[in-house]
Order: structure tokens, then sequence, then C-alpha cells
């Protein structure tokens, strides 16, 4: 017995899913550290986090995008997306090497990673296709 596919994101939409997610990203990076560190460290964010940001898409958002098939609202899907970047944040935050990972920290990285999955996955919402019967 198949599952019913209500909403389908193909292989282009994951991509560029994952370049927004990634832009809105470095952008929030790069406007904390403000001043002259802005260009260098939206660059740094963009080059240093292209592959990781790649191999989460394809490991973590395309099996998210599979379970939420199913699901006619998209706006579910867009807030699905933005419990996985809270706890792919939360996650990342507690790997931080320096001792003492606050809770405000922890707490900041999970609301960026959040807001970064969720703009994502908004800016993908009309290459979704939407199965009208299912």
């Amino acid at each position: 017995m198949t599952r019913p596919r209500c909403v389908v994101l193909d292989t282009p939409a994951l991509a560029v899913g994952t370049l927004v997610s990634l832009v809105c990203l470095a952008l929030t990076l790069a406007f904390q550290s403000g001043g002259t560190w802005f260009l260098p460290m939206f660059l740094a964010t963009l080059v240093w986090g292209a592959v990781p940001a790649a191999v989460l898409a394809f490991c973590c958002g395309a099996p998210l995008g599979i379970l939420l098939h199913p699901v006619r609202s998209q706006w579910l899907h867009v807030a699905a997306f933005a419990g996985l970047g809270a706890l792919l944040g939360t996650g990342l935050a507690a790997l931080r090497p320096s001792p003492g990972s606050d809770a405000g920290f922890m707490l900041s990285a999970a609301l960026i990673m959040a807001g970064a999955l969720a703009v994502g996955r908004l800016a993908v919402w009309r290459m979704a296709r939407v199965d009208p019967a299912a």
C-alpha cells in the first residue's frame, strides 16, 4: 500500500531551498558581526557552509520532505522545517568547542537555524507540486 502524495518537491526545489537557507544564514551571521566584518563573515559563511548545507539538506531535509508527502498544508511543511532547523541549531551549538555553551547561545543558534530553514522552505512554495485529488 502506498501513501498518498499530496505535496511533492523535486531535487531542484531542494537545491533552491538549500541555497536560500544558506544565504539567509550567511546574512544573519554577517549582520550579527556588523561593521567591517559584514562582508568577510558573509563570504566565509557561504564558502565554508556550502558543503555542510548540502549534506544536511540531502540527509535531513530530503527525508523530512518525503515524510511530509501526505500533508497537504504547506504551512505545516514550513513549521516542520523550522523545527528541524531548531533541532539542528541546538545540536550544532552543543558541539561548540569552547566550554560553557550557555542557554542564550543555544537559543540564538536554534532560532537562527529555524528561521533560515523556514525561509528556505517558503522560497520553494511555488515549486511544490500539489495533487488536488489526493
